[in-house]
């Protein structure tokens, strides 16, 4: 899949203004992308047009599903369910819609968990239960493009670690899968590659993969020795604790443990990949602004 767009103007009262320009970007099968920016960065507009509900003004969309009449499977938000309709009722109309059958609209409702309240109207079930049977609709139909826009909004831990697996999964099946979230340490443990976004801009994608093995954290029965250490090496670390933060490979640096006779109790990457890369973004639009 493939988006070069050269401007995406959001129209409403007021002025017209540009949501996107200059934004080129290629999407692989069997990859997961995470899109993090700013509020109001153009995350959700990407994601219109990916999803075929907002036709750029300049530029192309290529090799869609939509575009093929293929079906895709979109959350955002669960504004389109029907409040009056039951869990059942809800899927079964998605299955007709993507051409599946009843027992695959109920299998859907175990899957996503929900197969104890199918008689259950939409209106009566909890916020994390109305994203659970959104996902389910989104599924439907085994679509090869998922657009998640804040899935996890409402979903306890236990769902949380659901929805990794869901994802997992349609990793595994070969789906591209594009997801938004504020929330970035969860988001880190399920995506391939970071798509940043600032102000309309792709501002760069980044391997998640990548970027973790510039640093590691490790915990050490002496950590100012590790950090001495390191210093000694030009190796650049920080220290919280018993936690050293090193920016370095974590092979690497366990070896330079274990030479100087430390004991190593935990050792991995630093889970603030995103964190990172999202403060470099805030930080940057926040002088612009300052600047103006």
């Amino acid at each position: 899949m493939v988006l070069e767009l050269q401007s995406v103007w959001l129209r409403g009262r007021g002025r017209a203004r540009p949501r996107i320009h200059d934004a080129s970007i290629q999407l692989e099968a069997g990859r997961v992308y995470g899109l993090i920016g700013p509020n109001g960065a153009g995350k959700s507009s990407l994601l219109a047009v990916l999803a075929g509900l907002v036709r750029p003004d300049r530029g192309t969309v290529r090799d869609v599903p939509w575009q093929r009449g293929e079906p895709i499977g979109a959350v955002f938000g669960d504004v389109d369910m029907h409040r009056g309709r039951t869990v059942r009722e809800t899927l079964l109309l998605r299955s007709r819609l993507v051409g599946r059958t009843p027992d695959e609209a109920e299998s859907m409702a175990v899957r996503v968990g929900l197969g104890a309240v199918l008689r259950r109207r939409v209106a009566a079930l909890s916020l994390g239960m109305r994203m659970r049977l959104s996902i389910g609709v989104a599924l439907l139909g085994s679509p090869m493009l998922v657009l998640l826009d804040e899935p996890m909004n409402g979903l306890d831990p236990d769902g949380i670690a659901w929805m990794r697996g869901v994802v997992s999964d349609l990793r595994q099946a070969g789906a591209t899968v594009v997801v938004s979230s504020h929330l970035l340490g969860e988001l880190e443990t399920m995506i391939d590659d970071a798509i940043i976004v600032s102000r309309g801009e792709i501002v760069c994608v980044e391997s998640i993969a990548d970027t973790a093995a510039r640093g590691c954290d490790i915990e050490v029965d002496e950590p100012a020795r590790l950090l001495a250490a390191m210093s000694d090496r030009g190796v650049p670390a920080t220290m919280r604790g018993r936690v050293v933060h090193v920016e370095g490979t974590a092979p690497d640096t366990v070896r330079v443990a274990v030479s100087i006779g430390l004991d190593v109790t935990r050792v991995g990457v630093s889970g603030r990949v995103l964190e990172s890369l999202y403060g470099e973004v805030a930080s940057a639009e926040f002088e612009s602004e300052g600047a103006r």
